[in-house]
């Protein structure tokens, strides 16, 4: 072989080790920099997070305080607007004897006495009611209409209404306003505070509602 074909083949063999060797390195490079890239990104995003984070946390301490102080404040209306209720029921109960119902309100709360009071007796005997003062001349209208005979003592200071007792005292019912407006309450205080749910604090308490503690 001639001098001039073993340089060629000498240079030609050198280039082709260059050429890998720049290759190499090129591939070399580019993993390294996508590599800096790739932690320079995920540093980026860490430092994000980590700045962020407070604020995060203090998003949702401000949202949480400001759910409870909603609740809150919705807690309170709905007691106002129920103790308003209230208010009404008792002005409504207190007055119900002017009323041209309250007959007919008495007479039923006549019936369910004595239907009480029957049924809790074991022996038949005579039945004593107590009324107010101000109930004699309507009680005893309708006791006629009933046809009973029934002794009646007038020692009552109540809104309307009465109180049926056995013979020996033993067995008592009570069917006062104030008694059955007692007995009514926890019911209304649920009825009302739903009531306040669904139609929000301005809902305004119809009579039906102010009738409620009479029919339960």
């Amino acid at each position: 072989m001639s001098l001039y074909a073993i340089l060629e083949t000498i240079r030609t063999s050198g280039d082709a080790r260059v050429s890998e060797i720049e290759s190499q390195a090129y591939n070399q490079c580019n993993q390294i920099v996508g590599a800096a890239r790739l932690e320079s990104e995920q540093a980026k995003e860490k430092a994000i997070a980590e700045a962020i984070a407070p604020a995060y946390r203090e998003r949702a301490r401000i949202i949480q305080r400001a759910r409870l102080e909603a609740l809150q404040i919705l807690g309170d209306a709905r007691e106002e607007f129920v103790d308003l209720a209230f208010k009404q029921i008792h002005g409504c109960l207190m007055d119900i004897r002017a009323e041209a119902n309250y007959p007919r309100i008495l007479r039923q709360l006549i019936e369910e006495a004595l239907a009480e009071l029957k049924g809790s007796l074991r022996e038949a005997g005579v039945i004593q009611l107590e009324a107010d003062p101000r109930d004699q001349a309507v009680l005893e209208g309708i006791l006629d209409e009933m046809k009973q005979v029934l002794p009646i003592r007038y020692v009552l200071d109540c809104w309307g209404g009465l109180v049926a007792k056995s013979e020996d005292g033993r067995v008592v019912a009570i069917n006062t306003m104030e008694a059955r407006l007692e007995r009514a309450t926890p019911h209304l205080r649920c009825y009302l505070a739903a009531l306040f749910e669904s139609e929000g604090p301005e809902v305004e308490v119809s009579q039906d509602v102010e009738r409620q503690s009479v029919a339960i």
